[in-house]
């Protein structure tokens, strides 16, 4: 990123926003209106403009932007591993008239079908975390939002084996919906490269996207698989909040400016992959096949895959220049009955018989916890969780950074500022410096008292990078299609620790590892975490004595664990507590000060039975 940099950030951004719109492009022919119904498909003139047609302008001339065949789409459910009837049967769209969301935007959540006479999509709780009449109901047939008591933790380790089944009241809905998404048009060649203006046109259209959705008493999950992978919606059900941003008016931004594969980038939002180049790759507009692995009440387990079968395309530009690399990238993401987190388990295959000498993967997570769904967004009063000591900001690129932080040398800085988004006077880019090792990372909305939290295995993926658009974003009019920032913060997950630095695959090497997203509530800091939640543990002076106290958010909603406090190894209390699914869990308990002295260590551990789910420290 050069001026490519400034511009680079600002493409960086819309990398991370970059929608299939490629494979889409809007035309001005999508439709005779700014808006389209939120389970039609408004697309070219040409026939075909039901869910996932491409979308581009009429072809007028030798240089026109034509709509460009989408490759067959792959998306489409291919002989699954696993098919069962859902127990249950739920929508994914929402009535857009229901929501403060942009005209014409669909909320990607949705009301289930038992939903009717509630505020639906655009329905808003009372506060954080007390749903108001706009909540959610529960399936049929499944607990209400506070959720059963599963009798068992439920799960099994990552990767896409079917779970054991277990003895839950709560089950898992497997169902098919559509996303109408609206955006300003998109212009581009039969490569996908943009060949329209510098400027992009101001006349919005839609386009519609099948989706699938995985639901329980907790969690409601929309899949966009061909529009780049993508999970679009994290619906937390308990509190009616969503945790990712959806854009609800796209627009393409840094056209012809060399910052992205394609040459410009769109937003749509959500988690997708990134490969195999940086800032937004080269599928982040592009379908990707859909299989069912495993369904079952207990579990669901569905595979958005993608082979990076497309050769380098003219008009690409020159620092884009890993090619075709044949790797097959997976994502299996599975919902498991009684719990609150979201599993994606991400495989890596060369499939050639020879090293693939370079290339880049990176997990983009577009964020907004604590969003009314439907209006998702993020406010000033945010903060950026992640564990580390120094940043390499971009200065080069964006010259506030110089100011923004206590410099170590070069552009490496002290991480503290930044952490607050209230301090992002501009966008920019920064990436964990020299590489990220601890195994979680988030985004907190302090004024929802909610975050999201992406548990990770950072042993295959050290690489974290910060993008956010500046705190102008909060008021910028998107009505005007040359505005692309949009009040979202991306975190990205990579195999290498920074942009450009290539890594490589052995012949027919394999490689994957797991995330777990889910929703933390009423934490200022994490302490410790797991896939089985959240920790935060404290210590304060009463007179003599020392209370410490453990605040948690569990992915085990109503069931009950085993809390245990220990100081220096020896137990000092123990109790059953049931899990609060929409309310911080606290635990405290109060010491002599002489038996909890300074340097002493205060340890918390959660159990369900033997297994322990999660354990920190602090040393006092």
């Amino acid at each position: 990123m050069t001026r490519s940099g400034q511009a680079g950030a600002r493409a960086s951004i819309l990398g991370k926003l970059g929608i299939c719109l490629l494979s889409l492009w809007a035309s001005n022919a999508c439709s005779g209106s700014d808006q389209a119904d939120d389970t039609t498909s408004v697309g070219n003139t040409a026939s075909g403009n039901g869910p996932n047609a491409p979308i581009g302008n009429t072809p007028t001339g030798s240089n026109a932007s034509v709509t460009s065949p989408v490759p067959s789409d792959p998306s489409k459910p291919a002989s699954p591993t696993t098919q069962h009837e859902p127990a249950v049967t739920s929508s994914g769209i929402g009535d857009p008239g229901s929501s403060s969301a942009m005209p014409g935007a669909t909320d990607p959540t949705g009301p289930t079908p038992d939903e009717t006479g509630t505020a639906g999509a655009g329905g808003t709780s009372n506060s954080p975390n007390t749903p108001g009449d706009g909540e959610p109901s529960a399936p049929s047939g499944s607990p209400e939002n506070t959720g059963g008591a599963p009798a068992s933790a439920g799960g099994a380790g990552p990767g896409p084996e079917t779970p054991a089944p277990v003895s839950v009241t709560d089950s898992v809905t497997h169902t098919q919906s559509t996303f109408t998404f609206n955006h300003f048009p998109i212009e581009v060649n039969s490569d996908f490269v943009w060949n329209g203006a510098s400027t992009p046109g101001t006349q919005p259209t839609s386009t519609s996207f099948d989706t699938e959705v995985l639901e329980n008493a907790y969690l409601k999950v929309t899949l966009v698989p061909s529009y780049g992978g993508r999970v679009l919606s994290i619906l937390h059900k308990p509190t009616n909040r969503e945790l990712l941003y959806q854009n609800p008016l796209g627009t393409p931004y840094l056209m012809g400016e060399d910052i992205f594969y394609y040459n410009y980038l769109v937003i749509m939002g959500g988690i997708f992959p990134s490969f195999p180049e940086p800032e937004h790759g080269k599928y982040w507009n592009q379908p990707y096949k859909f299989e069912v692995v495993s369904e079952t009440p207990e579990a669901v387990t569905v595979r958005m895959s993608r082979q990076d079968d497309l050769d380098l395309a003219a008009g690409v530009p020159e620092k884009y220049d890993v090619g075709r690399t044949d790797v097959l990238v997976a994502v299996d993401v599975t919902l498991r009955a009684g719990r609150s987190n979201l599993e994606l388990t991400t495989t890596l295959t060369n499939t050639r018989s020879e090293a693939v000498p370079a290339f880049e993967y990176w997990t983009v997570t577009t964020l907004a916890p604590g969003s009314t769904p439907g209006d998702t967004k993020i406010p000033l009063n945010t903060r950026i969780m992640a564990h580390m000591d120094q940043v390499h900001l971009l200065e080069s690129s964006w010259s506030w950074f110089g100011d923004a932080e206590e410099r170590v040398s070069d552009e490496i800085f002290k991480w503290h500022n930044l952490a607050r988004f209230e301090n992002w006077v501009d966008q920019g880019t920064g990436f964990a410096n020299p590489s990220y090792s601890a195994n979680w990372s988030g985004l907190l909305n302090d004024d929802a008292h909610m975050g999201v939290l992406c548990v990770s295995d950072n042993v295959e993926t050290p690489g974290l990078k910060l993008w956010t658009f500046g705190k102008q974003s909060l008021d910028v009019d998107i009505n005007d299609s040359t505005q692309w920032l949009r009040p979202t913060i991306e975190m990205w997950h990579g195999v290498t620790p920074e942009f450009w630095k290539r890594g490589s695959m052995t012949a027919n090497e394999a490689r994957h590892w797991s995330d777990n997203f889910f929703a933390i509530l009423g934490l200022e800091d994490v302490t410790a975490a797991s896939e089985y939640g959240a920790m935060q543990l404290t210590s304060t002076a009463s007179g003599t004595d020392k209370t410490l106290t453990i605040n948690a958010t569990l992915t085990v909603p109503d069931q009950t664990v085993s809390a245990v406090l220990r100081v220096n190894g020896s137990v000092v209390s123990q109790q059953d507590i049931v899990v609060s699914a929409k309310e911080t869990t606290t635990l405290d308990a109060t010491v002599a000060g002489a038996d909890a002295p300074a340097g002493a260590v205060f340890e918390a551990e959660f159990l369900q039975g033997d297994k322990s789910l999660l354990k920190g420290q602090l040393t006092l």
